[in-house]
Parts: C-alpha cells; sequence; structure tokens
C-alpha cells in the first residue's frame, strides 16, 4: 500500500496533532453524533444500571449472618452492575472507535466520509476489534506487571494493530506485526505524540466533569453528550498518525532512482558500444571517443 494524497511524508508530532484536529473539524457533525448517541447509550445504561443493583448497606451492630448477608449482596450487586456496564461498553464503544478511524480514513484518502457505511463497516469487524483488543490489552497488562516499562513499549509497539485491521484489513495477528513495523525507530515520537494528546483529552475531561457534576443525574446525560468535543480525537490520532508512517516507510522501501541510459542505435559492423554512454566506437579503440571512458 503507498501512502496516500492526504499524508504523503512522515509528520512531525506537532503536525500530527494539528492534523487530528484538522480531521476532527472537517467532519465534526458526524463524530459529535456518532460519540454523543454512545455517550448517551452508555450514561443511561450506568444509571438504569446502578439503580436496579442497588448495594446493600451494612447495619449497625451487625450480627454474623447480617455480614455474611451483606458481602453476598454486595459481590453480586457490584457483578451485574459492572458486567452491564462492560458489555454497553464493549460493544457501543468498539463500534464508536473503529467507525471514527473508518471516517478519518476516508476523509484523508478520498477527501470525504460516510458515517453510515463506516459504522456498518466497523460493525462488520467487531469481532476482530475485540480479538485485538483483548489480545494487545493482555499483552500490555503483562508488561505493566513486569516494571511498567515493557508495557509501555509493548503499547507503543501495538499502538497502529487497530488501523492496521481497519484500513489494511489484515489479520488479527498480522495487524499487530505491522503495527511493529510502521513504529519501528519512533518509538520516542510514538509515545511523546500520544501522551500530549492524553494530556489534552484528561483536561477536557476534568473540565466537562466539573461544569456537570452540580446537575446530579442529568449530569451525566450531559456529560455523555460533552464527552463527544473529545473522545474522536484519539481514533483520529490513530489513522493520521497510521498515514504518517505508512509514507515513511514507503518512502524508506522505494529503489533508488537509475541514471537514464543514453538512446542506442544499432550496432554497426566493427564497432562497439560504450558501456557509460552507449556511443559506438571502433573495436581496435581503448577509450570512448565521445565520454573518454575504458572500453572493455
Amino acid at each position: 500500500m503507498q501512502p496516500e494524497e492526504g499524508i504523503n511524508r512522515e509528520l512531525g508530532l506537532g503536525e500530527a496533532i494539528s492534523k487530528t484536529f484538522q480531521v476532527f473539524r472537517q467532519d465534526f457533525a458526524k463524530y459529535f453524533v456518532l460519540y454523543a448517541v454512545v455517550g448517551i447509550i452508555v450514561q443511561v445504561a450506568t444509571t438504569l444500571a446502578q439503580q436496579a443493583f442497588v448495594v446493600p448497606m451494612l447495619p449497625m451492630n451487625p450480627t454474623p449472618q447480617q455480614v455474611s448477608n451483606f458481602f453476598s449482596g454486595l459481590f453480586g450487586a457490584l457483578f451485574l452492575l459492572i458486567g452491564v456496564i462492560f458489555v454497553v461498553n464493549i460493544i457501543f464503544s468498539t463500534i464508536a472507535q473503529g467507525s471514527a478511524i473508518t471516517l478519518a480514513s476516508e476523509r484523508i484518502t478520498k477527501r470525504q466520509a460516510s458515517l453510515g457505511a463506516s459504522i456498518r463497516f466497523a460493525a462488520s469487524k467487531l469481532l476482530s476489534i475485540w480479538a485485538v483488543s483483548i489480545i494487545v490489552g493482555i499483552i500490555v497488562f503483562l508488561g505493566i506487571l513486569a516494571l511498567i516499562v515493557p508495557g509501555i513499549i509493548l503499547a507503543i509497539m501495538y499502538s497502529l494493530a487497530l488501523p492496521v485491521l481497519l484500513i489494511e484489513k489484515k489479520g488479527v495477528f498480522e495487524s499487530m506485526s505491522r503495527s511493529r513495523q510502521l513504529v519501528s525507530h519512533r518509538w520516542a515520537k510514538t509515545f511523546g505524540t500520544f501522551l500530549v494528546l492524553g494530556i489534552i483529552v484528561i483536561i477536557a475531561s476534568l473540565i466537562f466533569g466539573a461544569i456537570t457534576s452540580p446537575f446530579g443525574i442529568a449530569g451525566t446525560i450531559v456529560n455523555g453528550i460533552l464527552t463527544a468535543l473529545y473522545q474522536p480525537l484519539f481514533p483520529i490520532l490513530l489513522a493520521v498518525y497510521y498515514y504518517s508512517n505508512l509514507a515513511r516507510t514507503a518512502q524508506a522501501q522505494a529503489p533508488p532512482a537509475q541514471m537514464p541510459m543514453a538512446p542506442t542505435t544499432p550496432l554497426q559492423a566493427g564497432m562497439k558500444l560504450c558501456p557509460v554512454c552507449g556511443a559506438q566506437n571502433f573495436t581496435s579503440a581503448t577509450f570512448c571517443t565521445k565520454c573518454g571512458a575504458k572500453l572493455n
């Protein structure tokens, strides 16, 4: 695959962040609708689950039986609550992320993007996205357990596995291997790029959380809508950074330009060609009469 017309060279850190916001602005309405709907679904499901699975309270001076009932009820409620939240997030948030990467890719390569087509494509790849996310997540988690630094390195190595899966339509393990190739020799830059955007997203989430917290249950829904103002940035950056590294690796693999050969004419009897300029010389000549090169 060759680099596309939108990003035909490797972008610097600042350029990658700037390009991310540019792509976001170009299709802002589509990203906002996508993530606002998902945010509302997640927040409503979370709120309903919290009300349905109430965590029991331990009475004053409880009896051993009451303590036993409390812990059984506590673990049961937490298990159901976490289960509902996990299922809702892993379905809708995953589709939103895959759709955003596809939208960004279509905008960069074709100058147009269809929200409906991107959602359908992401939904069709849902199992593969889950597989990549789970495998990479387990690998990174095990790396973090090994003194944190290996986990960071592994996260960098496989950071582009998801856009490779969606854009190049490769398999799960092929996508992981391809991600390692794309970010090779760019580990520090990759870490810095995602760290900068991560700081921006964290600041935005803290601001919106502080604004909506006084509104109670209604605030959670409003916060779910406002998250659409910054949540698409990460999947968009994944697409932008993928194409940036694709352009870099493609340029590195391009064959060197060859020197143009001089036009030749039919070789006459008793003549031989100069290996440098292609001029015809008598067979007895030692040096070319045109360029002076030594003749064989």
